[in-house]
């Protein structure tokens, strides 16, 4: 999600990268990426907001910037957000067309990722029970 925010005259551009409903999500604000914590106000006791606050906690860490950088076109990037529900295959396991990768669940709905190409399965970047974000690099078919 895309956000345009104006803040004491400064426009701030705001990616949402995550799952907003995570206690943490990973945010980038004009072009810098930062990790933030959500702050629900149901559990002050208040009546919650419409919107979400967000709190700066931390710079992203450099491995997830690594991560990121180092997915190439033979990585598998997920196609929604969701949860990593199954992993099907093992580093160095050979694929071939439309064998199941993994599976990734998301608003209930288990989504299998199968392979668009044959190869070897160099690197995995997730894990079983892992949230991802749209565009995150799950595999590296080489």
């Amino acid at each position: 999600m895309k956000y345009q925010i104006t803040v004491n005259d400064t426009s701030y551009d705001v990616e949402i990268l995550d799952d907003p409903r995570l206690e943490e999500v990973q945010v980038k604000v004009n072009n810098e990426t930062f990790t933030v914590c959500t702050k629900d106000n149901a559990a002050t006791g208040s009546t919650p907001a419409p919107v979400r606050t967000a709190a700066p906690v931390k710079a992203a860490a450099a491995p997830a910037a690594a991560q990121v950088e180092a997915a190439g076109p033979g990585t598998l990037k997920s196609p929604l957000p969701g949860t990593v529900n199954a992993i099907k295959v093992n580093v160095g396991q050979k694929v071939k067309v439309n064998d199941e990768l993994c599976v990734i669940e998301a608003m209930k709905a288990m989504n299998v990722l199968r392979a668009q190409r044959e190869g070897t399965i160099g690197k995995i970047y997730v894990t079983v029970g892992a949230n991802v974000a749209h565009g995150a690099p799950l595999m590296d078919i080489e």
